[in-house]
């Protein structure tokens, strides 16, 4: 009982620091915490509360009246984020089609969260025998061709708090902190990544960046298939491929060539 009463508790104390960022975001900015208070139907000291907590946190922040609060430059970050790859899966969308019939391959769009990459759309293909790999799946980035190519490009302290491959999924498998960042450096030289086998034995894929406006990589074009339509000497072509793909993506986005994100690794 005490452990429900805990999630119980939890969950309301979330609900109501919810609520309260909404009510100061619906024009409640520099509003004084008694009248916050009141909108909600709670006590001063529970609102209260909940201001120093999500100040803590980084969401909210005194209003320059001293009066009351208002939002944080981090949930300003985080909308961004969310609007980013919102654009990006409704821009990539013709590139993922045409990249799919070029290949004749499955094509996904991927995007980092934390140590996974989450694929947000993709092409299935028509071959009989091809790779399971559904909208809103995850896999690990370490060992992805998709998320491999956003780690390559994200800034050093980046990569270095999502640390190395957890732990080896195969004899394919890259890793060590050194032997991984070899292959980092190897995806910023050639412009895309390639798995083979490196999370399950039997499939295989290259993925190339895709970057915003800012020049910062934000998502991935990956073309994904079983290792027996993959030999070695199809990598270069599909590299290329994805990699013009991915381009254009990126050039919707606002992209420029020649902005890449590689000096701002490491």
């Amino acid at each position: 009982m005490t452990d429900n009463r805990t999630k119980t508790e939890g969950s309301q104390t979330l609900s109501r620091g919810l609520q309260l960022l909404d009510l100061i975001a619906g024009g409640r900015e520099g509003v004084p915490v008694r009248d916050l208070a009141a909108a909600m139907g709670l006590p001063r000291s529970i609102v209260q509360r909940l201001l120093y907590t999500l100040e803590a946190e980084g969401l909210l922040e005194r209003h320059p009246s001293q009066v009351g609060y208002r939002l944080a430059i981090k949930l300003w970050r985080l909308g961004c984020q969310s609007i980013r790859r919102l654009s990006v899966r409704d821009l990539a969308r013709p590139y993922l089609e045409g990249l799919a019939h070029r290949t004749k391959e499955m094509v996904k769009l991927g995007v980092l969260t934390g140590r996974d990459v989450v694929y947000v759309d993709g092409v299935d293909c028509s071959q009989p025998i091809r790779a399971y790999v559904p909208i809103g799946g995850t896999a690990p980035a370490h060992s992805s061709a998709t998320g491999k190519a956003i780690l390559a490009f994200l800034p050093a302290a980046m990569v270095e708090t999502a640390g190395p491959p957890p732990r080896r999924y195969t004899s394919q498998t890259v890793v060590g902190k050194d032997a991984f960042a070899k292959e980092l450096q190897r995806i910023r030289q050639r412009g895309y990544a390639i798995n083979r086998g490196e999370w399950e034995a039997e499939i295989g894929a290259v993925a190339a960046p895709v970057f915003d406006a800012d020049g910062q990589v934000v998502a991935s074009v990956g073309v994904i298939m079983p290792l027996s339509r993959f030999p070695t000497s199809k990598a270069t072509q599909l590299g290329a491929w994805t990699s013009a793909a991915a381009a254009e993506v990126s050039r919707q986005l606002g992209y420029r060539s020649g902005e890449v994100a590689v000096k701002r690794v490491g």
